[in-house]
Parts: structure tokens; sequence; C-alpha cells
């Protein structure tokens, strides 16, 4: 494994892109993960349902394939690729035999460069999207994600949902022109592209510049992110659902923090603490000492951007004991930053995240998602290995800065179920 991680290497690749490699003993298995500036944050909000749909069609026929001689050609290598849309780009993952990661790279660059999205793919891409905000409207979880980052922050950030009907009508009102467009901001502009599994270095170096030295320019840069401008206080918002038997709620506050600020990697620490899995603070107490969720988390968000995140607790409760678990969870949050940040505690989690981070980095997969989240973050190669170091850093007196910044007594409340009466 450690090996693995130290052959990664890092090359230039068409305008200033990002080409990561990475050799591991996988056999007969290449992956790749990357992506390049294009995505909702590129568009008015009005706009932002046009990358993912864009997205959705970019290998259903191109100028020169149809969309069928496309996935012939991949079904019958056992190719897998998807792309999908968020934030500031574009992305695209995929797997192949060795030999075919010249055909892989360039179905994906003339995707990119040349997609011309049939009408009757759109209106099926439509439908489609359609049909998942309608579901949407029963999902617990996603209304309660939904209305909870709308409460935290103002219209024009990037972290803000608009209203579902709204986005109902965005893409009511998408027609192939729009698509087309926004096709014309994918190109080289912010390649990153990760690289790893059974291949030889040089030659997958020489196939990525080839096929990517293809794609036009497409979008230079992301766009600055600005500051939320909603206050700081405690807001909540109860969504009603008939019939439901749990109550998803999201519980927290927006930060002062993005992925630069020094604090940030105890603040990641310290929310691990609280809610990061079976042996976090929540879960020992609201889950397995007072049996009231299957599942209660902390984490952080909103951050990938560059944008200023948020810090949120999602928990999932019975309509008939929603209040008690409310105030009971409310009441461990305050246990924990009151008399929970003790040095056992900081050491036992930041030995179960380093252990957790080199055990994923074990699978020529997650390598590639790693590699690929350090280049689209904008952090150094090194930071590949430094992690668990970065971690093992962390002091008591940082996580206790971290708790600084949590506005514990503004914490927003978004819940979505179905609610007893009293």
């Amino acid at each position: 494994m450690k090996n693995e991680r130290s052959s990664a290497q890092e090359f230039p690749i068409v305008d200033n892109g990002r080409l990561f490699l990475a050799p591991t003993r996988a056999h007969d298995v290449v992956v790749i993960e990357g992506s390049v500036f294009g995505g909702p944050n590129m568009l008015p909000p009005e706009l932002d349902v046009i990358p993912g749909l864009t997205a959705e069609l970019l290998d259903a026929g191109t100028a020169k394939k149809k969309k069928s001689v496309i996935r012939e050609a991949l079904a019958a290598r056992g190719i897998s690729l998807s792309f999908s849309s968020s934030g500031d780009r574009t992305a695209f993952s995929g797997r192949c035999f060795p030999e075919d990661l010249p055909l892989l790279l360039s179905i994906i660059s003339e995707s990119l460069g040349e997609a011309n999205f049939p009408e009757a793919e759109v209106k099926n891409a439509k439908a489609l999207a359609l049909g998942e905000l309608a579901e949407e409207k029963s999902d617990t979880r996603a209304q309660a994600e939904r209305a909870f980052a709308a409460m935290l922050y103002d219209p024009t950030h990037v972290n803000y949902a608009r209203p579902l009907k709204d986005e109902e009508k965005s893409v009511a009102a998408t027609r192939r022109a729009h698509l087309q467009d926004f096709r014309k901001k994918l190109g080289k502009g912010g390649l990153v592209l990760a690289i790893t599994g059974d291949i030889d270095t040089a030659s997958a170096r020489t196939v990525a510049e080839k096929a990517f030295g293809k794609l036009g320019a497409g979008t230079a840069a992301a766009p600055t992110k600005q500051v939320n401008k909603k206050a700081q206080e405690a807001r909540e918002k109860l969504i009603p659902l008939a019939d439901k038997a749990n109550v998803d709620i999201l519980l927290g506050a927006t930060l002062p923090l993005t992925l630069r600020h020094e604090l940030y990697h105890p603040m990641k620490v310290l929310t691990e603490m609280l809610g990061g899995g079976f042996s976090s603070h929540l879960m020992q107490t609201i889950r397995e000492r007072d049996g009231l969720t299957y599942g209660v988390y902390a984490t952080l968000a909103g951050l990938n951007a560059g944008a200023d995140g948020y810090f949120k607790i999602w928990a999932t409760f019975s309509p008939e004991g929603y209040a008690e678990a409310v105030a009971k969870l409310r009441k461990e949050v305050n246990i924990f930053f009151t008399e929970g940040l003790s040095e056992e505690a900081l050491a036992k989690r930041k030995e179960e995240m380093t252990g957790s981070y080199l055990v994923a980095l074990s699978t020529t997969q997650n390598l590639a998602r790693t590699l690929h989240s350090i280049g689209t973050l904008g952090f150094d190669l090194s930071y590949l290995t430094d992690y668990p170091d970065i971690i093992r850093a962390v002091s008591l007196a940082n996580i206790r800065d971290a708790a600084d910044l949590i506005p514990r007594t503004k914490f927003s409340l978004a819940a979505s179920g179905t609610f007893k009466k009293l």
C-alpha cells in the first residue's frame, strides 16, 4: 500500500491541467477519475439544472457517432463510463482493461468536445429529471437538506438550495440550445485527470495528452465565491409529509471556514469526534445508549467549491419520539463541546481517521478519487502522503479553537416527515 501511494506522479497536461498517474498492483484494470471546469456555479441560478442535463447526455451522440455506436463500443470492451456535474465542474469516471485506455479517453474527449444532444434524448432526460424531482417531494432526507441549505445561505451563494418548484420550472424550460451553449464551456480549462491501476506511466501520459489535446479552450477559471450575506441566527422549518415512518432532521450553522483556513483540519477532526461514525460521541449516546435512532452523523459541507461551508448534524427519528429526540440531541451536542474535548478522545479519533484513510488508498478506485480530489482542490501531490501526518499533528488546543468557530447558540433546524400532534 505504501509503495502504491508513493508511486503516484504528477505531470502537466494541456493548458495547465494536472495529470496524476499511479501504477498499482491491480491486474487488468485501469480506473480514471477526471473533470474540467464547467458546472452549475458558472450559470445564473435559474439555469443551474443545465449542467446536470448536459452531463447526462454527453455520451448520447456526437457529431461523428450516434449514441448506439458509442454505447456499443463501450459495452463490447467491458468499459464503464459516466459523467456528472456539480459545483464548478463537469466530471467523468470510468474503468477499462489496460489496452482500452486510449479508446476510453478518446470517447471522453469526443463527448466533451462534440456532443450534439439529439432532441429525443433531451426530451427523455428532462422527463427523467422531472421524475426525480417529483420523487424528492416525498423524500424526507432530501426535503430537509434542501430546506436547511436555503435557511443558511442567501440566494446568491453557491450553497443555497432553490425551491423544488423553481427547479422543476427550470427543467421544463430547458431546450436543446441551452445544452449546446453550455457544452461550449467544457474543454481543456481546469482539466484534472487521475489514472490508476495496471498502467505504464509513459504510455498513459502519451495517451492522455493525445486525447485531451484535441479539446477546445473551454472555461479558463472557476468563478470567485461570494461570502454568505445572510445573518447568522437560529431558524426552524418543519416540512410535514404524511404517512412517513421517520422524521429526518438537519441541525447546524454556517462557518467562517474554507478549505484554506488554518483550522480546516482541526474542524474536520472535531466533527469526526462528534459524529463521524460508530465510535463517535453522538452514535454512542443518541443511538447506543438512548436507542433513539439508527444513524446520527456530523459533517462539514459546502466547502469543495472553495466557498465558506457549514457544519451540520443529520439524524432520523421516529415521529412519536421526535421532540424528545431533538432535545436530547441538542443536549448531547452541548455536553460534547463542554466535556468531551479530551486528549484521549482526540487521540482515538486521529488514529481511526488515519487508519481508514490508508486502508481506503489500498484500492485502485479510491486512490484515483483521492488524487482527483487533490487536483480539484488545488492541493499539492504531497498531500496524498502528508495527510496522515497533518491529522496526527492536530492538537487539543487546535480542536478548541475550531470549536469556538461553531455558533452553537444559533443552530438552525430543518425537519421533514410525519409530526405527531401533542
